[in-house]
C-alpha cells in the first residue's frame, strides 16, 4: 500500500473517531442561577464578569438562566430548580443554602453539577458529604463565620468599650446561625452584651438614642429581615456618638463602619466562577473540595478620629483596605 493510500485512510479514520469516539465538549453552555435573597444578588453580576474574563462569553458560548425574583422560602425555590431542570441547564450556580438544597434536590438521580457560595457549614446543612471530598455532584464556596473575630478587631480599635450592642432578629434562621458564634464570645471580650433582639428596622433604631456611655454597636451580617435599616442605623449611630463597627459584607453608603471583617460579593463570585470553569473542563464535583471564602479587614480612618479613637499600627498593617 503506497504512503499516499496510508494518509488517505488515517485521515478518514480520524474523522469517524471525532465523530463518534466520544462527546466532545460543548461549544454552549447553560448555566442555570438561583439567589436567596435580593440582597446577595451582586454575587451574580460578579460571577457573570469572572466568568467572562475566563472566557466565557453570553450569547456566544455561554447563557444565564436567572430569576431575581424567585422566593422566599424553600418551596419557591424547589419550584424554580425544576423549572430549570426542564429547561435542560448543564449545571447549577446557587447563592444561599436554601438554593442549594433545591438544586441538590432537583439533580438527584443525575450528573448535573451544583456549584453554590455562600454556604455556612455545608456538611452539618447536608450539602455535601466533607469538605475535602463532597461526594455526589455538588461543591462550592463556604463561609466560616469570623463573627467573633470581627468583634475582637472593633474591640481592639475601642478598648474602652463596655457595652454592645448587636441587633438581630431572632425569627431569622441565617442571622441565628451567627449570632450563636457571637454570644459564645462576648464572657471572654470582656463587654456585656446590651438587649439586642428586634422585630423590626423601627426597633433596631429607636434602641440607638437610649445607649450608655462606652458603648458600640456591632452589626452582623446577614442581618436578613434587619438588612434594609443598616443604612439608617449607621445615621443614628452617627448622631449620637456610638462607633459603629460591622462584619457586614458590602457597605457602600455612608456612613461607614470604623471596621469591617468580612468576605466580599467579588471574592466569592471570584472562587465560584473559578470553580465552575473547572467542572466545566471536566473536574468532578464529587471530588473538588469545597474553598472557604476569604476575609478581609478594612479600616476607615475618617470614621474613627470622627469618634476620638486612634487606630494601632498593629491593625493597620494587618488591615486589607484603609480609607484615610
Amino acid at each position: 500500500m503506497s504512503a499516499k493510500r496510508i494518509l488517505i485512510l488515517l485521515f478518514a479514520l480520524s474523522l469517524i473517531l471525532s465523530g463518534c469516539g466520544g462527546a466532545p465538549n460543548k461549544e454552549m453552555h447553560t448555566i442555570g442561577i438561583i439567589v436567596e435573597i435580593p440582597w446577595l444578588s451582586p454575587v451574580v453580576d460578579n460571577f457573570k464578569t469572572t466568568m467572562t474574563e475566563l472566557g466565557y462569553v453570553e450569547g456566544k458560548n455561554i447563557t444565564y438562566l436567572y430569576d431575581p425574583n424567585v422566593g422566599p422560602d424553600q418551596a419557591a425555590f424547589d419550584k424554580e430548580a425544576a423549572r430549570l431542570m426542564e429547561a435542560n441547564v448543564d449545571l447549577f450556580f446557587t447563592v444561599g443554602t436554601m438554593t442549594t438544597k433545591a438544586a441538590k434536590k432537583a439533580t438527584e438521580g443525575t450528573d448535573i453539577p451544583v456549584v453554590f457560595t455562600p454556604v455556612i457549614n455545608p456538611v452539618a446543612e447536608g450539602v455535601v458529604e466533607s469538605i475535602a471530598q463532597p461526594g455526589g455532584n455538588v461543591t462550592g464556596v463556604q463561609i466560616v463565620d469570623h463573627s467573633a473575630k470581627a468583634l475582637e478587631w472593633a474591640l481592639k480599635i475601642a478598648p474602652d468599650t463596655k457595652y454592645v450592642y448587636i441587633p438581630y432578629n431572632p425569627d431569622d434562621t441565617i442571622t441565628m446561625l451567627i449570632m450563636q458564634g457571637v454570644l459564645e464570645a462576648i464572657p471572654s471580650l470582656g463587654v456585656e452584651l446590651l438587649p439586642s433582639e428586634v422585630k423590626s428596622v423601627d426597633e433596631m433604631l429607636a434602641v440607638v438614642s437610649a445607649l450608655p456611655e462606652d458603648t458600640l454597636i456591632f452589626v452582623v451580617s446577614p442581618i436578613s429581615s434587619l438588612e434594609t435599616g443598616v443604612e439608617q442605623l449607621g445615621q443614628e449611630a452617627l448622631k449620637y456618638g456610638v462607633p459603629i463597627f460591622t462584619c457586614n459584607r458590602e457597605i457602600n453608603t455612608p456612613p461607614f463602619p470604623i471596621s469591617n471583617y468580612t468576605v466580599t460579593f467579588p471574592g466569592e463570585a471570584q472562587q465560584g466562577a473559578q470553580m465552575v470553569d473547572r467542572i466545566l473542563k471536566g473536574a468532578k464535583p464529587a471530588d473538588t473540595p469545597v474553598e472557604t471564602a476569604e476575609y478581609y479587614l478594612d479600616v476607615d480612618l475618617k470614621q474613627a478620629q470622627a469618634f476620638g479613637l486612634q487606630i494601632p499600627d498593629e491593625i493597620l498593617n494587618q488591615a486589607n483596605i484603609i480609607v484615610r
